[in-house]
């Protein structure tokens, strides 16, 4: 408990200096003087531990101090504001690959403005295209406007990069590589086993679970979709996607089974302790997870030298040597969560497993009660702990109460092993050959799906989440009345090997049962997936972009363009196709455009395609620069088709293109866009996503059939691109549009959607109101399906 006392004391320091004005001498004169005292006080142990508190308390102040200093003289920060600059320096950390940017770390080391040039030091966030070939260790030159980071009401985006070093940025910038391999080799090969274990998941789950799994195995969530994010916010389960101490702990028992028996425990522990530190850094060393290594060392160190590891004084020594290193670390939202879930685990758990424990024994017998608690444990009595201590911070910075976050938990905690340890290895294999991987992958599916939709599902719940605000001091406050009673109750934690033996036996003990249900729902689903004899047409909700996916009778597989979102796109597709299948037999790009093919370079990363359908033109793009070398990667065949080309898909599937009639790559002045006509049966497809005027003029004057039971609303809706002798001519039964939620541009036009419900008789189906819509036909009758 001393060292509690000590830490606690350095942390309450370190907090005191951000609004205490007092330079560091006198922080280390205060100091001096408690060890002065304590020194006198020697014989009287109380006052002793009182006065070597304040050292540690004037030390933790005088850390503080230094860390909250400016910038110092040659920092890049210092030319915020100076306008259009020309930085050179050398990436640091993986590029994170966004939806509409790629977000850069960059170690500058000189800066030119107005035509003079600077030696700088310090970091820049730069946002780079989202088409650049960027690497950690890549020098740079870069080039754009200087800015401060911003503050947002609520939440200060300048303060958040401080806390990581940076206190400039640049968007929108121009990147140019100069030079590769500029890092450290062992980190550069570190980060490119990342970057390879990340790409293998992609290609061997579908969007959401890939993406999921990359941010519980890899500590990447930039391609959670926005909507599968939001629901494990509302259900109070965004811990499961963290990396954290139950992922450490995993680690921990994998490379010790592995590694004990041929190197005996000793060696094995200290191999351990290496890999422990490998997977730190490979997965992004945020705080948390630099907590939970920690603990984790600290706990084989303990065992290897014949200490007993106490979870409260490991967690305190953890935080100390963390607030040691960077004090900035305490304001970080990450560590304080971890801090206090782990500590929930340490005061309460045991409670709770008792109490679970003593309600279950009132209605089966005590050996009953023993087994339910030890399967209920984890799900209920550690997820409750944890959320009984993180419960003020989260309403603090969150604003929320979740309302189903017991029962979600309940429901998914249990499954999160499984899907480690599968996922785990689905990569590893993987790693060495897709086809190696594929099995393992598709049990990981089962798991990563039943999270999804569970989450999904309850997050739908209207009352699942509750808005509610709090004090920052009302939060502390309640923060420090949970440690007080968490102190008073403080037992022996439990023991992290015992927490992997039981975790192991628990595997054990079911695997014949768990392979069962696995391979039975494998089978159905798989059986479920298949194609069912009819045609089917999902319009993607995509946001503001135009996407359409084609699945015919026999399980031929058409994508018409992407739109511009990467995250939505793989989303999409992934929720529509079977979770096995990643090939796509058609592309079909209208024209060569960021909106309407900017996501495609993520979604052939993951999606290979047999042959793409153009209208011919090569724009000099980044975003069709890019998605053509995914295709040529692949050895897609591309062919530039116009009007008259005709693709007989079997079973009675027919797609024409009745647009543009000649040659538009012939042309330079000439840029239309493919028109398209699905037939099966008596149901048809009218497929447009962008008409120029001339060119709808000309496709109204022309001969050809355009009559289509289903017409996707041309330009989002416009009521211009879309005239009533274009609806006359289609007579459509049933129309919908693509458009996305929240766009400014009014689409689609209010008049619009009015003559076109009044000439079909039924509304229009929006993809930003319903989602994606799916229709589905067997050629004779036609069905409608929402997503939402």
């Amino acid at each position: 408990m001393t060292l509690l006392y000590l830490v606690t004391a350095w942390v309450a320091g370190a907090v005191a200096a951000t609004s205490a004005s007092a330079p560091v001498d006198a922080w280390l004169l205060v100091a001096l003087l408690c060890t002065l005292c304590a020194v006198v006080m020697r014989s009287d142990r109380r006052w002793r531990l009182v006065f070597v508190c304040g050292v540690c308390l004037a030390l933790g102040a005088a850390r503080s101090t230094v860390a909250q200093r400016g910038p110092g003289p040659g920092h890049v920060a210092h030319f915020t504001g100076t306008g259009y600059v020309t930085l050179t320096g050398t990436i640091t950390r993986p590029p994170d690959p966004r939806d509409t940017y790629t977000g850069l770390r960059v170690e500058v080391e000189s800066l030119t403005a107005d035509s003079e040039s600077f030696d700088v030091n310090g970091l820049v966030l730069v946002q780079a295209s989202p088409y650049g070939d960027y690497e950690y260790g890549d020098r740079v030159t870069v080039s754009g406007t200087l800015l401060t980071p911003p503050e947002f009401d609520g939440f200060s985006y300048r303060d958040y990069l401080a806390r990581q070093g940076i206190c400039a940025m640049i968007q929108n910038a121009q990147v140019d590589v100069t030079a590769h391999d500029q890092g450290r080799p062992w980190l550069a090969a570190l980060y490119g086993v990342r970057d390879h274990a990340r790409r293998t998941i992609d290609r061997l789950l579908p969007s959401p679970q890939a993406p999921l799994l990359n941010g519980i195995l890899l500590g990447d969530e930039s391609a959670i979709p926005d909507d599968v994010d939001t629901a494990f916010q509302r259900t109070g389960t965004a811990h499961i996607v963290a990396i954290s101490g139950s992922n450490i702990v995993i680690v921990i028992g994998v490379l010790m089974g592995l590694l004990a028996p041929s190197l005996g425990r000793r060696r094995a522990a200290w191999a351990t302790l290496l890999g422990i530190a490998a997977y730190t850094v490979f997965v992004g060393a945020a705080a948390s997870v630099v907590r939970a290594a920690l603990m984790g060392g600290l706990a084989i160190f303990a065992t290897q030298t014949g200490r007993r590891a106490h979870g409260l004084t490991t967690l305190a020594f953890a935080a100390w040597l963390m607030s040691l290193w960077n004090p900035l670390v305490l304001w970080d939202v990450g560590f304080q969560l971890s801090v206090a879930a782990t500590a929930g685990l340490v005061f309460f758990s045991h409670d709770f497993e008792r109490l679970l424990e003593t309600g279950l024994s009132r209605l089966f017998s005590a050996e009953t009660a023993r087994q339910v608690t030890r399967w209920l444990s984890e799900p209920i009595a550690v997820s409750l702990a944890a959320q009984v201590t993180t419960l003020p911070l989260l309403v603090l910075y969150f604003g929320q109460i979740s309302l189903v976050t017991l029962i979600a938990n309940a429901l998914v905690v249990p499954l999160q092993p499984y899907i480690m340890l599968m996922g785990g290895l689905a990569t590893i294999l993987g790693l060495i050959a897709p086809v190696l991987g594929q099995p393992a992958a598709w049990i990981a599916w089962i798991p990563l799906t039943l999270t999804i939709e569970i989450v999904r599902g309850l997050a739908a719940v209207d009352w699942a989440s509750l808005p509610f605000t709090i004090t920052p001091e009302a939060a502390w406050i309640a923060m420090g009345a949970l440690a007080l009673g968490g102190l008073f109750r403080f037992k022996h934690p439990e023991d992290r090997a015992a927490l992997v033996a039981r975790l192991r036996q628990r595997v054990t003990t079911y695997a014949v049962l768990v392979a069962g249900i696995i391979l039975a729902v494998l089978v159905w689903s798989v059986a479920l997936q298949m194609p069912d004899g009819k045609l089917h047409v999902w319009f993607l909700d995509v946001g503001h972009g135009n996407a359409v996916l084609i699945q015919t009778p026999n399980g031929v597989q058409i994508l018409v363009d992407g739109g511009p979102n990467p995250t939505e796109l793989r989303r999409a597709v992934g929720d529509a196709l079977p979770f096995w299948d990643h090939d796509l037999d058609l592309l079909i790009v209208t024209e060569p455009f960021a909106s309407e093919i900017g996501a495609l370079p993520s979604l052939l990363d993951a999606y290979t395609v047999q042959t793409v359908l153009t209208n011919g033109e090569t724009e000099q793009t980044d975003a069709y620069q890019t998605v053509a070398q995914r295709w040529n990667a692949q050895n897609a065949q591309v062919v530039p088709v116009f009007a008259g080309y005709t693709v007989r898909l079997g079973d009675g599937v027919t797609l024409e293109v009745l647009y543009p009639f000649t040659p538009t790559w012939d042309d330079d002045e000439t840029r239309d866009a493919l028109v398209l006509r699905l037939t099966y049966g008596s149901a048809s497809f009218l497929i447009a996503p962008e008409l120029g005027a001339d060119a709808e003029a000309a496709l109204l004057a022309s001969p050809q059939y355009l009559g289509s039971t289903v017409l996707s609303l041309v330009s989002h809706g416009d009521e211009d691109a879309n005239p009533p002798e274009l609806l006359a001519r289609v007579s459509p039964q049933v129309a919908a549009v693509m458009v996305g939620v929240g766009q400014r541009s009014g689409l689609p036009d209010a008049v619009l959607l009015d003559r076109v419900e009044a000439a079909t008789g039924r509304r229009v189906y929006r993809t930003d109101q319903d989602g994606t819509v799916e229709f589905v036909t067997d050629g004779a009758s036609l069905h409608v399906f929402t997503g939402r």
